[in-house]
Protein backbone atom coordinates (compact mmCIF):
# COMPACT_ATOMS: atom_id res chain seq x y z
CA UNK A 1 0.00 0.00 0.00
CA UNK A 2 1.22 3.31 -1.05
CA UNK A 3 1.09 6.46 1.22
CA UNK A 4 1.35 9.83 0.86
CA UNK A 5 4.40 11.86 1.77
CA UNK A 6 2.85 13.56 4.91
CA UNK A 7 0.93 10.21 6.10
CA UNK A 8 4.85 8.32 6.14
CA UNK A 9 6.25 11.06 7.87
CA UNK A 10 3.75 10.47 10.58
CA UNK A 11 3.56 6.84 10.42
CA UNK A 12 7.39 6.74 10.74
CA UNK A 13 7.26 9.13 13.20
CA UNK A 14 5.03 6.83 15.42
CA UNK A 15 6.94 3.86 14.32
CA UNK A 16 10.23 5.08 15.68
CA UNK A 17 8.70 6.17 19.14
CA UNK A 18 10.62 4.68 21.72
CA UNK A 19 13.74 3.65 19.27
CA UNK A 20 14.89 7.24 18.43
CA UNK A 21 15.41 10.60 19.79
CA UNK A 22 15.04 12.12 16.19
CA UNK A 23 12.35 10.50 15.13
CA UNK A 24 11.83 13.81 12.61
CA UNK A 25 14.80 13.91 11.06
CA UNK A 26 15.21 9.82 10.77
CA UNK A 27 11.77 9.74 8.84
CA UNK A 28 12.76 12.45 6.43
CA UNK A 29 15.92 10.56 5.90
CA UNK A 30 13.90 7.29 5.81
CA UNK A 31 11.48 8.92 3.00
CA UNK A 32 14.65 10.23 0.83
CA UNK A 33 15.86 6.95 1.28
CA UNK A 34 12.99 5.06 0.11
CA UNK A 35 11.89 7.35 -2.57
CA UNK A 36 15.20 8.04 -4.01
CA UNK A 37 14.62 11.69 -3.55
CA UNK A 38 17.31 14.15 -2.56
CA UNK A 39 16.61 14.94 1.32
CA UNK A 40 16.56 18.89 0.24
CA UNK A 41 14.19 18.00 -1.96
CA UNK A 42 11.42 16.38 0.42
CA UNK A 43 9.48 19.66 0.35
CA UNK A 44 9.38 19.93 -3.43
CA UNK A 45 9.01 16.54 -3.93
CA UNK A 46 6.42 15.20 -1.66
CA UNK A 47 6.85 11.70 -2.53
CA UNK A 48 5.22 8.80 -1.43
CA UNK A 49 6.37 5.57 -0.05
CA UNK A 50 5.12 1.91 0.18
CA UNK A 51 3.82 1.23 3.70
CA UNK A 52 5.68 -2.42 3.92
CA UNK A 53 9.04 -0.94 2.86
CA UNK A 54 8.87 1.57 5.35
CA UNK A 55 7.35 -1.32 8.17
CA UNK A 56 11.23 -3.05 7.08
CA UNK A 57 13.08 0.26 8.38
CA UNK A 58 11.60 0.66 10.96
CA UNK A 59 11.75 -3.27 12.29
CA UNK A 60 15.48 -2.72 11.56
CA UNK A 61 15.68 -0.21 13.65
CA UNK A 62 13.48 -2.06 16.63
CA UNK A 63 16.77 -4.65 16.39
CA UNK A 64 18.69 -1.81 16.60
CA UNK A 65 20.42 -1.32 13.38
CA UNK A 66 21.95 1.86 12.88
CA UNK A 67 19.58 4.12 10.43
CA UNK A 68 22.81 4.67 8.44
CA UNK A 69 23.59 0.85 8.09
CA UNK A 70 20.19 0.56 6.53
CA UNK A 71 20.19 3.21 4.04
CA UNK A 72 24.24 1.67 3.24
CA UNK A 73 25.16 5.54 3.35
CA UNK A 74 26.02 8.64 5.06
CA UNK A 75 26.88 12.63 5.23
CA UNK A 76 30.40 13.97 6.22
CA UNK A 77 31.82 17.36 5.71
CA UNK A 78 29.73 17.72 3.43
CA UNK A 79 30.61 14.55 1.37
CA UNK A 80 28.73 11.39 0.74
CA UNK A 81 30.05 7.70 1.87
CA UNK A 82 28.93 4.39 1.71
CA UNK A 83 29.00 2.29 4.89
CA UNK A 84 27.42 -0.78 6.09
CA UNK A 85 28.44 -3.49 8.65
CA UNK A 86 32.40 -3.38 9.52
CA UNK A 87 32.77 -0.06 9.17
CA UNK A 88 32.77 2.74 11.75
CA UNK A 89 29.81 5.13 11.06
CA UNK A 90 31.40 8.84 10.49
CA UNK A 91 30.52 11.47 12.72
CA UNK A 92 30.12 14.86 13.03
CA UNK A 93 32.55 15.00 16.02
CA UNK A 94 35.38 13.73 13.42
CA UNK A 95 34.85 16.81 11.45
CA UNK A 96 36.83 18.77 13.96
CA UNK A 97 39.67 16.58 13.28
CA UNK A 98 39.20 17.16 9.17
CA UNK A 99 38.62 21.33 10.31
CA UNK A 100 42.21 20.66 12.69
CA UNK A 101 44.08 19.06 9.32
CA UNK A 102 43.36 21.98 7.04
CA UNK A 103 44.73 24.60 9.38
CA UNK A 104 47.90 22.75 10.37
CA UNK A 105 47.96 21.73 6.16
CA UNK A 106 48.00 25.89 5.92
CA UNK A 107 51.34 27.62 4.03
CA UNK A 108 52.88 23.49 3.17
CA UNK A 109 53.42 23.39 -0.27
CA UNK A 110 52.29 19.98 -1.75
CA UNK A 111 51.56 18.36 1.91
CA UNK A 112 52.08 14.46 2.81
CA UNK A 113 49.46 13.43 5.10
CA UNK A 114 48.96 9.92 6.62
CA UNK A 115 45.25 8.37 7.99
CA UNK A 116 45.35 5.95 10.32
CA UNK A 117 42.65 3.99 10.97
CA UNK A 118 41.09 4.89 8.04
CA UNK A 119 37.96 3.07 8.20
CA UNK A 120 35.74 4.50 5.71
CA UNK A 121 37.75 7.30 4.55
CA UNK A 122 35.98 9.96 5.94
CA UNK A 123 38.89 11.40 7.33
CA UNK A 124 41.66 11.17 4.83
CA UNK A 125 38.69 11.81 1.58
CA UNK A 126 37.55 14.96 3.10
CA UNK A 127 41.11 16.63 3.75
CA UNK A 128 42.13 15.26 0.33
CA UNK A 129 39.14 16.88 -1.44
CA UNK A 130 39.94 20.36 0.32
CA UNK A 131 43.60 20.08 -0.44
CA UNK A 132 44.07 18.81 -3.88
CA UNK A 133 47.98 19.32 -3.93
CA UNK A 134 47.76 17.16 -1.11
CA UNK A 135 49.05 13.64 -1.60
CA UNK A 136 46.90 11.52 1.14
CA UNK A 137 47.82 8.03 2.90
CA UNK A 138 44.78 6.08 4.37
CA UNK A 139 45.76 3.21 6.11
CA UNK A 140 43.13 0.12 7.50
CA UNK A 141 43.71 -2.92 8.86
CA UNK A 142 40.69 -4.82 8.21
CA UNK A 143 39.28 -6.22 4.82
CA UNK A 144 35.28 -4.98 5.60
CA UNK A 145 36.37 -1.65 6.31
CA UNK A 146 38.86 -1.50 3.64
CA UNK A 147 36.30 -2.42 0.85
CA UNK A 148 33.95 0.40 2.22
CA UNK A 149 37.64 2.58 2.04
CA UNK A 150 38.20 1.67 -1.74
CA UNK A 151 34.79 2.52 -2.86
CA UNK A 152 33.96 5.50 -1.06
CA UNK A 153 37.84 6.77 -2.88
CA UNK A 154 36.13 6.41 -6.14
CA UNK A 155 32.70 7.91 -5.15
CA UNK A 156 34.29 10.82 -4.07
CA UNK A 157 36.35 10.59 -7.04
CA UNK A 158 39.38 11.25 -4.55
CA UNK A 159 42.60 10.66 -6.88
CA UNK A 160 45.08 12.26 -4.34
CA UNK A 161 44.09 9.58 -1.77
CA UNK A 162 46.04 6.13 -1.71
CA UNK A 163 44.60 3.50 0.14
CA UNK A 164 46.89 0.76 2.15
CA UNK A 165 45.96 -1.72 3.59
CA UNK A 166 48.33 -2.63 6.93
CA UNK A 167 48.28 -2.38 10.81
CA UNK A 168 49.00 0.69 12.04
CA UNK A 169 50.88 -1.19 14.95
CA UNK A 170 53.32 -2.58 12.93
CA UNK A 171 55.15 0.93 12.32
CA UNK A 172 55.65 3.53 10.36
CA UNK A 173 56.42 3.67 6.24
CA UNK A 174 56.24 6.73 4.52
CA UNK A 175 57.61 10.66 5.54
CA UNK A 176 54.80 12.84 5.93
CA UNK A 177 53.71 16.23 6.96
CA UNK A 178 51.13 15.18 9.29
CA UNK A 179 49.93 12.32 10.55
CA UNK A 180 46.07 12.09 11.37
CA UNK A 181 43.95 9.56 13.55
CA UNK A 182 40.67 8.49 14.82
CA UNK A 183 41.63 4.92 16.89
CA UNK A 184 39.50 3.19 18.48
CA UNK A 185 39.36 4.57 22.22
CA UNK A 186 36.82 3.32 24.29
CA UNK A 187 37.97 1.26 27.47
CA UNK A 188 36.51 -2.26 27.20
CA UNK A 189 34.97 -1.44 30.60
CA UNK A 190 32.77 0.95 28.92
CA UNK A 191 31.22 -2.05 26.84
CA UNK A 192 27.81 -2.81 29.16
CA UNK A 193 26.99 1.06 28.92
CA UNK A 194 27.18 1.22 24.91
CA UNK A 195 23.57 1.51 23.25
CA UNK A 196 22.76 -1.53 21.35
CA UNK A 197 23.29 0.75 17.75
CA UNK A 198 26.86 1.66 18.70
CA UNK A 199 27.57 -2.33 19.66
CA UNK A 200 26.47 -2.99 15.79
CA UNK A 201 29.98 -0.93 14.46
CA UNK A 202 33.01 -3.30 14.59
CA UNK A 203 34.46 -3.93 18.08
CA UNK A 204 37.72 -3.52 16.08
CA UNK A 205 37.00 -0.15 15.22
CA UNK A 206 35.72 0.89 18.33
CA UNK A 207 37.65 -0.41 21.94
CA UNK A 208 41.02 1.00 22.98
CA UNK A 209 42.18 -1.49 25.22
CA UNK A 210 41.82 -1.01 29.61
CA UNK A 211 41.99 2.14 29.82
CA UNK A 212 40.94 3.29 25.75
CA UNK A 213 44.84 4.71 25.37
CA UNK A 214 46.12 1.70 23.87
CA UNK A 215 46.19 3.09 20.03
CA UNK A 216 47.46 6.39 21.12
CA UNK A 217 50.50 5.07 22.78
CA UNK A 218 51.75 2.86 19.90
CA UNK A 219 50.85 5.25 17.32
CA UNK A 220 52.52 8.56 18.81
CA UNK A 221 56.01 6.27 20.00
CA UNK A 222 55.97 4.70 16.31
CA UNK A 223 54.62 7.20 13.92
CA UNK A 224 56.73 9.97 15.33
CA UNK A 225 59.92 8.78 13.27
CA UNK A 226 57.68 9.22 9.95
CA UNK A 227 57.38 12.49 10.58
CA UNK A 228 59.70 15.28 8.82
CA UNK A 229 60.97 17.82 11.79
CA UNK A 230 58.43 20.40 12.75
CA UNK A 231 55.58 17.29 11.32
CA UNK A 232 52.24 17.70 12.87
CA UNK A 233 50.42 14.73 14.71
CA UNK A 234 46.38 15.17 15.58
CA UNK A 235 43.62 12.54 17.47
CA UNK A 236 40.58 12.15 18.14
CA UNK A 237 40.01 11.83 20.84
CA UNK A 238 37.00 10.26 23.17
CA UNK A 239 35.13 12.35 26.57
CA UNK A 240 37.76 13.28 29.30
CA UNK A 241 40.91 11.52 27.26
CA UNK A 242 42.42 14.92 26.22
CA UNK A 243 45.06 15.31 28.87
CA UNK A 244 45.67 11.64 29.24
CA UNK A 245 46.72 11.65 25.10
CA UNK A 246 48.74 14.58 25.85
CA UNK A 247 50.98 13.57 28.22
CA UNK A 248 51.50 10.51 26.15
CA UNK A 249 52.24 13.08 23.39
CA UNK A 250 54.64 15.20 26.24
CA UNK A 251 56.12 11.84 26.70
CA UNK A 252 57.14 11.48 23.31
CA UNK A 253 58.67 14.52 22.45
CA UNK A 254 55.79 16.66 21.10
CA UNK A 255 55.49 20.08 21.84
CA UNK A 256 52.89 23.08 20.65
CA UNK A 257 50.43 21.41 21.92
CA UNK A 258 47.00 22.00 21.48
CA UNK A 259 43.26 20.95 21.65
CA UNK A 260 40.46 21.84 19.66
CA UNK A 261 36.45 21.88 21.00
CA UNK A 262 33.14 20.67 19.78
CA UNK A 263 30.57 23.15 20.08
CA UNK A 264 30.03 22.41 23.95
CA UNK A 265 33.32 23.00 24.88
CA UNK A 266 34.47 18.84 24.67
CA UNK A 267 38.26 19.14 23.91
CA UNK A 268 37.59 16.00 20.84
CA UNK A 269 41.00 16.92 19.29
CA UNK A 270 44.31 16.81 20.47
CA UNK A 271 47.56 17.98 18.52
CA UNK A 272 50.88 18.28 18.52
CA UNK A 273 54.77 19.39 16.87
CA UNK A 274 57.84 16.90 16.68
CA UNK A 275 61.03 17.74 16.74
CA UNK A 276 63.36 15.32 14.99
CA UNK A 277 66.82 17.00 14.70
Amino acid sequence: MVISFNEAIAYIKNGLKGISDECDSEAKIIISHLSDTEPNRLRISQPSAERSAIDAVIEERRKGTPLQYIIGRWWFFGLEFLVGEGVLIPRQDTEILVETALTMAEGIKAPRIVDLCSGSGCIAISVAKNLPEAAVTAVEKYDGAYAFLEKNIKGNEADNVIPVKADVCDGPFGEYDIVLSNPPYIPDSDREILSREVLKEPEVALFGGEDGLYFYRVITKKWKTALRNGGKLAFEVGIKEAPLVADIMRQEGFTEIGFACDLLGIERVVFGTVNNV
